[in-house]
């Protein structure tokens, strides 16, 4: 995983954000990709703001971007659950705390309680740190599909 340049981040956000509104909203983003050519449907935009607006407000503010900007940058495309775990991995430490998959699981409408919660972060926690590996993560979210 590669580390983020906040300041650099900071004057594309910048950029993005033409209405100086601090945020970046759907049509700024899609005129940004379109600019790049990256040819991004309106539903993978919609999808992946969702993932990572937390506050849903249908809007990125600059923290919500830094993590769009992680998922872009090291998420395998191919793969939902890498595009989660990125998603998920909101400080940028290349693992996810309890706080983190608690809110992932939320956005996908997944309702467990701090019990479940607890239990699961005791089974899947694979670091010293007690949080959850990109590797490791894959996995659960695999044996959470089937």
């Amino acid at each position: 995983m590669g580390k983020l340049d906040f300041k650099q981040i900071k004057q594309i956000f910048n950029v993005i954000d033409v209405d100086n509104s601090n945020k970046i909203d759907k049509k700024e983003l899609a005129n940004a990709l379109s600019t790049l050519q990256l040819n991004i449907d309106k539903d993978t935009i919609h999808n992946i703001l969702h993932l990572i607006d937390q506050d849903n407000d249908q809007q990125m503010n600059y923290d919500e971007f830094c993590v769009f900007i992680n998922v872009c940058d090291n998420a395998d495309p191919e793969l939902p659950a890498s595009i989660l775990f990125y998603a998920a991995d909101l400080d940028f430490s290349g693992s996810i705390n309890r706080s983190e998959l608690s809110k992932i699981l939320k956005k996908l409408d997944i309702n467990i309680d701090l019990q479940q919660l607890q239990m699961v972060m005791n089974e899947a926690a694979d670091n010293k740190d007690k949080t959850i590996s990109y590797s490791m993560f894959i996995k659960l979210i695999e044996e959470m599909s089937v």
